[in-house]
């Protein structure tokens, strides 16, 4: 062999070595783990609906990500490689020996056996390399296949143009880095998204995000005044706590004596105090001064948490600027509750898509089609309605302001509700989707609502629910404003097709008839009739020649001659549920005549569920005629008329209620007399006897004073509430003076609103006494925060409707109601019957509950008091005493 044979041999050795070895590393490189990319998008995200967003230029792609794709297409690759790292094995084991195969002449003329090996293991070496060369031949091209992939993705990934098996690869990774910010595997719907012809719109929300008086800086603005207020709130708590409630924070024992010595005589002093001062009281080492700390930070947490996101009552800086605030968004906004929340998203989108301008291959990745449709619905409506984009002019306020807040507490809290949603207010799942659509697209003509109505996000929903369903129930909460939406849905309907051509009858129990004329003049512009007393018959005549509203009586609907109106009200509808009854009679036929009727009712369900199914009988006769229903398959089957929400639900700002069951022990005298009404059999005197005591005060009578007097020092004014007339005499006779109004039922309406009114600027310790049917319905008693309510009553709803009447928008302070039930008596059995009323209205009235009732029962009024009279007769020993 020649030195040039030699040497072409060794070259080709040395040639299949490079390929073995990037052969080697690229099958490394194939098989790595620590190739995964990286994904930075931001995103759009409800429930399991998923849209990111992601820049090409945010993207770290795999390394080897394109060449893995290759990879994947060459089936013999593996095979390929280590055919020739074997074959590089043996060759590299030769050439040490094949390197003499060419020896000079000495070498050969005195080594020449060398020479012989030499030259049989270049023979071995030729052969290996022939042997070897297809395989080599085609990993070569393979990897230079590779190379040419990893060259490509250093150029540029794309996720659209390209050979299909490379957008493939990268697809999966980016599928593979998104899926890790949902948290679980997920299929994605990856495509192209071109920002730039959303610009124009993207800069509007831009600005608009801006804007000094822009609903967003306001919101950001409300946001932050209200911390300081709850903040201030909570200090000014935790300045009244003793320290003793440290103990209650957590399950240590903490040695609290040398506080109070010290002068850390509230928690709040606790909290501030340094951890070094706390350490030098007796008894405080570094570890109780730590868990001091902690249980002052838990107080603190637990007061913010349950402190309401509200104006409140006190004029501080905070208040009256978050007031000045709330006032700016009132000047500026005019959207109803679709149009405020596609404006909100448009500015979302901005952060979304910071920087729309800078390239157009924009790629979008969706789980669904939900949220990326409603996001080129949104981008489509901002396009076509580009001046609600715009910033608002400035708005100026005054100093009046917090005297008007004063007076209309309800219409500036709902307007700082609206500031701060999130969302629309809407409700409806369980409607289906061509109506949910229908009532979302609708607008509502307000042309005939006064300039100064506000309506909250959900009060807008059950009004345009109220005119695409034409008849419903509307059975939200007490105190969630459901005579503003009736107002509402039927001022659309006069604006719609005329005034004159609209007769809009409400009707109403007698005792609340003024107020309904009052709100409906507050409301609205529509002409007012009033069909009650001697002129009733004069108002239904204007009326019925003008349209606008008549506001008429049970009794009124069932002894007058009403013609067909276009629009029904009926308020306090659950006083329709018998169907027998005339006046049931009288307004079914009035809602059978009208095209539209809303029946409005915080207790559909009071009794029995057949009285909750009346009433849906009365606005779609259909709906329940066949079958019976568990309490899931009712609420589903009533979901097209019935529309309810309740308080804890929408109303975020109300300030809460503490609900108090004061259990009062008889005196000797008072358990004589109850014992003698009970011996009588007279349930009515059972009922009241712990308030009628001759010649003693009542226990029960002893706490109402306690309850005043604790009223009149924290600044508060006081509604009690009792179902007899003689409690009331006695009522008034021992509070005297500080009785502003007695509300019976003798009382016209126009005087029982006055005694309301009264309630408004009134002393500390101020009571309005009320028979409970007379005042717990359909009249405002927010001005007071005190209920106590004397005496249990025969239905749930009598007394959370009475309770309703002062904890409801408007009010801006914390209520306080308490229950009197004299221990041992018939007002404990009372409760176990009204418990049991209460689980049935959970079952099958009220939205937030699933429980199935199988066993629900009538317990009228006199089936409850012969049960308890004979359980009270036997505890008494009564019977045994008269055989």
């Amino acid at each position: 062999m020649t030195s040039t044979q030699l040497s072409e041999l060794l070259g080709r050795a040395s040639s299949l070595r490079d390929l073995s070895a990037r052969g080697s590393a690229a099958a490394a490189a194939l098989t790595d783990g620590t190739h995964g990319g990286a994904a930075h998008p931001t995103y759009l995200h409800e429930e399991e609906d998923w849209v990111f967003f992601i820049p090409p230029w945010d993207v770290t792609w795999p390394a080897g990500m394109y060449a893995r794709a290759e990879a994947a297409r060459i089936p013999d690759l593996a095979s390929l490689i280590g055919r020739v790292a074997e074959a590089s094995a043996r060759v590299d084991a030769l050439v040490p020996q094949a390197r003499h195969a060419a020896p000079g002449v000495l070498t050969r003329l005195f080594a020449g056996a060398r020479t012989e090996r030499a030259r049989q293991a270049a023979q071995q070496v030729d052969a290996e390399l022939r042997a070897v060369t297809p395989a080599a031949a085609r990993l070569f091209d393979q990897l230079a296949v590779l190379s040419v992939a990893e060259e490509r993705q250093r150029q540029g990934v794309s996720l659209i143009d390209g050979p299909a098996h490379l957008t493939a690869a990268a697809r999966e990774a980016l599928a593979t880095a998104l899926c890790s910010h949902i948290g679980q595997p997920r299929e994605l719907t990856i495509e192209p998204f071109d920002p730039t012809p959303h610009v124009g719109v993207l800069e509007r929300a831009r600005l608009l995000a801006e804007a000094p008086g822009g609903e967003p800086v306001l919101r950001a603005r409300a946001e932050k005044l209200l911390d300081q207020l709850v903040s201030q709130r909570v200090d000014a708590l935790l300045e009244q706590l003793p320290v003793s409630a440290l103990r209650q924070a957590t399950a240590d024992r903490l040695r609290i004596e040398g506080l109070e010595p010290a002068g850390l005589t509230s928690v709040a002093w606790v909290a501030e105090a340094p951890r070094g001062r706390l350490t030098q009281l007796p008894g405080i080492g570094e570890r109780t001064a730590e868990r001091l700390h902690a249980a002052a930070e838990t107080l603190r947490r637990e007061a913010a948490a349950a402190e309401p996101r509200a104006i409140g009552t006190e004029p501080t800086a905070a208040a009256r600027e978050l007031l000045r605030v709330v006032a700016q968004f009132a000047g500026a906004d005019t959207l109803e509750p679709e149009e405020r929340a596609r404006r909100r998203r448009l500015v979302d989108y901005v952060q979304l898509i910071p920087d729309p301008a800078r390239t157009s291959e924009w790629i979008v990745a969706r789980t669904g089609d939900t949220l990326f449709t409603r996001l080129t619905e949104d981008l489509a409506w901002g396009a076509a309605h580009t001046a609600l984009l715009d910033p608002p002019a400035p708005v100026s306020t005054h100093e009046a302001t917090w005297d008007d807040y004063l007076a209309r507490p309800a219409y500036y809290q709902g307007l700082l509700a609206t500031l701060l949603a999130d969302g629309d207010g809407e409700d409806g799942h369980d409607l289906d989707a061509r109506t949910l659509e229908a009532i979302r697209e609708l607008r509502l003509d307000r042309s005939l609502l006064n300039d100064d109505v506000h309506l909250r996000g959900y009060q807008s929903f059950g009004a345009r629910f109220a005119v695409v369903r034409s008849k419903i129930i509307l059975g939200d909460e007490m105190g969630l404003g459901k005579t503003v939406q009736a107002l509402a849905a039927a001022a659309h309907i006069a604006a719609v097709d005329g005034v004159e051509r609209t007769r809009i009858l409400v009707l109403c129990p007698a005792s609340v008839v003024v107020n309904w004329r009052r709100e409906a003049s507050k409301f609205t512009r529509l002409p007012v009739y009033v069909a009650h007393g001697t002129t009733k018959h004069d108002a239904v005549d204007a009326w019925q020649g003008t349209g606008g509203i008549c506001i008429l009586t049970f009794d009124g609907a069932r002894t007058m001659d009403i013609a067909a109106p276009e629009v029904v009200i009926v308020d306090e509808a659950h006083m329709i549920k018998n169907p027998q009854a005339r006046r049931s009679k009288a307004a079914r036929t009035l809602i059978d005549a009208a095209p539209h009727a809303l029946l409005m009712t915080g207790t559909p369900l009071e009794n029995r569920v057949e009285e909750f199914a009346t009433l849906v009988s009365y606005v779609d006769p259909e709906l329940l005629a066949d079958g019976e229903w568990t309490s899931v398959e009712f609420r589903r089957q009533i979901a097209p008329v019935y529309l309810r929400r309740n308080q804890s639900d929408v109303l975020d700002e109300l300030p809460g209620v503490t609900e108090t069951t004061d259990w009062i022990d008889l005196t000797e005298a008072d358990a004589a007399h109850y014992r003698d009404a009970v011996a009588s059999g007279n349930w009515m005197a059972i009922r009241r006897a712990p308030m009628t005591t001759p010649s003693a005060m009542p226990a029960k009578l002893e706490r109402i004073l306690e309850i005043v007097d604790e009223a009149a020092e924290a600044g508060r004014t006081v509604v009690i509430f009792t179902y007899f007339l003689p409690v009331i005499e006695r009522l008034e006779q021992e509070l005297g003076e500080r009785v502003l109004g007695t509300i019976t039922g003798a009382l016209a309406p126009e005087a029982r609103q006055a005694a309301v009114d009264k309630l408004s600027g009134a002393a500390p310790g101020s009571v309005l006494l009320s028979q409970i049917s007379a005042g717990g319905t359909g009249l405002n008693m927010q001005a007071a925060s005190v209920v106590i309510i004397v005496e249990p009553q025969v239905k749930p709803s009598i007394e959370a409707q009475a309770l309703a009447r002062v904890n409801r928008m408007g009010q801006t302070r914390s209520v306080l109601a308490h229950r009197l039930i004299a221990d041992d008596t018939a007002d404990e059995r009372m409760l176990e019957m009204l418990g049991r009323k209460e689980r049935i209205f959970d079952a099958f009235a009220r939205e937030s509950e699933a429980a199935a009732v199988a066993d629900a029962r009538d317990v009228s009024e006199g089936r409850l008091a012969e049960e308890i009279i004979a359980a009270e007769r036997a505890r008494l020993g009564l019977d045994q005493a008269s055989r």
